[in-house]
């Protein structure tokens, strides 16, 4: 694994890391709808 430090913020790395973050939470977290996770962001 390497560690890469981000100095710009882009459009597409937002995206790819909400992408990332909402396939967590829909992996671990089936007690909520995905209404319920809509709403936490």
């Amino acid at each position: 694994m390497n560690i890469i430090e981000v100095k710009e913020r882009t459009n597409n790395l937002i995206n790819q890391l909400l992408e990332v973050w909402e396939d967590s939470v829909k992996a671990t977290h089936t007690f909520l709808s995905d209404e319920e996770i809509e709403n936490i962001w």
